[in-house]
């Protein structure tokens, strides 16, 4: 369907992403009707009039080269891995590069807290490999579509951020019924390739959201996360023995110089030879692609030899260079110490061509084992809050500690007491949701003799008292009564607690430490938490992330493994079989390390050979793999909302449609036009010249 308004073609483009055309025709989305169209028609709609270009084209990608067929409850592909013969049938990826983009990712989570964006880490090929899902509300279907192994591949459920960014090399963004999928409709999806120093896809950083009109607002984030970690993974694998850093002498102003900010980067070996480069680069030095540079002497492409740049950086003098015209780069030449003898050696992932998948050196679960034993394997995630913690602990500044159960807060507290300030000294845990409401007042601040009926003779001295000079660690915070919040409130603001049934304040010296599972400002705003006591022990807050979060998560496990060995002292040597690993690394695990710690034991018991198969895993582990995508037979698992069936409406023309938004939006109006317009999302003379065309009168 070609556009009523005869623009030029630029100012198409711009009229088809105007938020105006997706308001909606009297209540109807443009994207919705013509995605209604498709599934009557089996035909993408065309023109920019229903949907954007971006969004055509990609369905009719779907239609003529997939062979994908829209429908209105169309299920998700079926689970990649099959529990119970643990045979993997996706492809593995570079452990080293996955692991360095999994961390990366996992650093941008403090931006993402408290939202309902889920961050996703995919390889070229848009399998999952990491998800960051905290604070998420995607609900059952958004948990499903977040697990490892899911494939986002555009082939296989159509367009979407992540799969359609592999297609296309660029960032793209697409919200609800501009999917294929219509398990995709509730949601917005993002995508931005990372791409290595050759230029070649080597993983795909991606959002989801169930938040209406958030995919254009995702869509600067994830690009700018996108480049630095583009950046950091350049920084880490590119080979080479120098590398280059370039930027603008002079800040410009210039919509195509949009990247003059980011610092792009280059790389030698040792014969001066271009070997990589970031995009930034690229844009600096005016290239469009990586093989335009690639393997050409660095004085070919900047005029200056790789001699005269070793001997600048030596007197530590940067490198002025007009490249072309008015256009002058700054450039400092960085020795890479561990590059110097090295040969070049590509740092290609997966790439998904439009044939096949080409595959590259990589590690299969199986050799993590391995390699984890050569390496000593240490808490990244729990040695940095540790860190930070003890500092905190000089000023006596409240810790709270928060995360999912089982991901070892009460190990943290530990690790704290044992190493910081107050070491030696008594360590108190107190789990809030364990006492009884009318005894954790007398468990917290003791009681006087003979206060109540079968109180002792000498009284108790209570936790807090017990805790004195030391640490006391208020587990399980959020659970406390109410009533209770505020003496606590009143025992930290003066550091004297009063016994149940005394008279006499006791002054108390603690380090206090609290924990919980909750979402406590989430509890302040429903009015069970005090607001006042949120704040007052929200002094530091550390969050711990859920061990299917964990970017060190294999490392982990073969850790604990090697550790439940040595507890149970087991001599001959046991190891996981590769399909093991495969559904450990797969696995959701609901109940974090404290469930790994107890399937590991479980495994250690079954294993009768020096292999632990999959067999040996426990019954209920397993069916937890497939919790989120069907029901138990008992009916205790969550029922996953499957979009329900619905008939289909006639099959109409998306004129057809047209006519009759305007006629409704007419007749709601009483046929007052500028209001129909505004009903319709669009200006008046564009529905004088639809009603025109169409033959409407008021």
């Amino acid at each position: 369907m070609n556009s009523v308004v005869e623009l030029p073609n630029k100012f198409k483009m711009w009229e088809a992403d105007k938020p105006e055309l997706d308001a909606g025709l009297f209540g109807v989305d443009r994207p919705g009707v013509a995605w209604d169209w498709m599934v009557q028609t089996n035909q993408a709609p065309e023109g920019a009039d229903w949907v954007r270009p971006q969004v055509a084209e990609a369905w009719d990608r779907c239609i003529e080269d997939y062979g994908l067929i829209p429908r209105v409850n169309q299920l998700w592909p079926h689970a990649i891995i099959d529990v119970a013969s643990g045979v993997r049938t996706a492809p593995a990826t570079n452990l080293d590069v996955r692991t360095a983009l999994a961390t990366m990712a996992f650093n941008l989570q403090p931006v993402l807290r408290g939202t309902s964006v889920s961050l996703l880490l995919a390889d070229g090929a848009g399998t999952l490999i990491h998800a960051m899902e905290s604070g998420s509300s995607l609900g059952p279907m958004g948990r499903r579509l977040v697990r490892l192994g899911e494939s986002w591949n555009e082939r296989i459920i159509g367009n979407n951020g992540l799969g359609t960014a592999a297609v296309l090399g660029e960032t793209v963004a697409f919200e609800r019924k501009e999917h294929f999928s219509s398990v995709l409709h509730p949601f917005a999806t993002v995508g931005h390739p990372l791409f290595a120093h050759d230029g070649s896809l080597v993983a795909l950083l991606g959002l989801i959201t169930d938040q209406r009109s958030s995919a254009q607002t995702l869509l600067g984030f994830v690009r700018i996360a996108g480049y630095l970690i583009e950046t950091n993974l350049f920084e880490c694998q590119a080979p080479g023995a120098f590398m280059l850093r370039l930027r603008l002498n002079k800040i410009c102003v210039g919509s195509d110089e949009q990247n003059c900010l980011l610092d792009g980067l280059i790389s030698l070996d040792t014969a001066g030879k271009i070997v990589g480069a970031t995009r930034a680069g690229l844009n600096l030095l005016r290239v469009e692609r990586h093989s335009e540079i690639l393997f050409r002497p660095v004085e070919m492409v900047l005029g200056v030899a790789v001699d005269e740049l070793r001997a600048c950086a030596r007197r530590c003098e940067p490198v002025e260079l007009e490249i072309f015209s008015g256009w002058r780069l700054r450039i400092e030449l960085i020795v890479r110490q561990a590059g110097a003898g090295e040969a070049v050696q590509p740092v290609r992932d997966l790439v998904a061509t439009k044939g096949a998948v080409r595959r590259a050196n990589y590690y299969a679960p199986g050799q993590v084992a391995k390699r984890a034993a050569q390496e000593p394997w240490h808490d990244a995630v729990g040695e940095a809050a540790l860190q930070k913690a003890i500092n905190l602990q000089k000023q006596k500044i409240p810790i709270l500690i928060t995360g999912e159960s089982g991901v070892g807060k009460d190990h943290l507290v530990r690790m704290i007491h044992a190493n910081g300030m107050r070491k030696g000294r008594p360590l108190v845990l107190v789990n809030c949701a364990a006492i009884p409401r009318e005894l954790i007042s007398s468990e917290l601040f003791g009681y006087a003799p003979g206060s109540f009926t079968g109180a002792r003779n000498g009284g108790k001295p209570g936790k807090f008292v017990e805790a004195h000079t030391g640490v006391l660690f208020l587990d399980e915070i959020g659970d406390m009564a109410l009533d209770l919040q505020t003496a606590l409130l009143c025992a930290l603001d003066s550091s004297e607690i009063v016994p149940v049934g005394g008279s006499k304040p006791v002054t108390v010296d603690v380090q206090v430490i609290a924990a919980t599972n909750s979402d406590l400002a989430d509890c302040v705003r429903k009015g069970t938490f005090r607001r006042d006591l949120y704040y007052r022990l929200n002094g530091a807050q550390f969050w711990l992330p859920s061990l299917r979060e964990r970017p060190d998560k294999l490392g982990l496990v073969q850790y604990m493994w090697n550790q439940e060995i040595k507890a149970q002292s087991i001599e001959n040597d046991k190891t996981l079989s590769t399909e093991v690993w495969d559904i450990f690394e797969r696995h959701p695990w609901p109940g974090n390390i404290r469930e790994l710690r107890n399937v590991l034991r479980s495994c250690l018991a079954m294993t009768v050979g020096d292999q632990t198969q999959v067999s040996d895993l426990p019954e209920d582990f397993l069916r937890e793999m497939n919790d989120s995508t069907q029901c138990e037979e008992d009916g205790g698992s969550e029922l996953v909302s499957w979009p329900r069936a619905r008939a289909l409406p006639e099959v109409k023309a998306l004129v057809a449609w047209e006519a009759e938004a305007i006629r409704s939006a007419l007749a709601k109006t009483s046929g007052n036009i500028s209001q129909s317009a505004r009903e319709l999302g669009i200006t008046r003379a564009t529905l004088y010249h639809k009603m025109a065309r169409l033959g409407l009168r008021k």
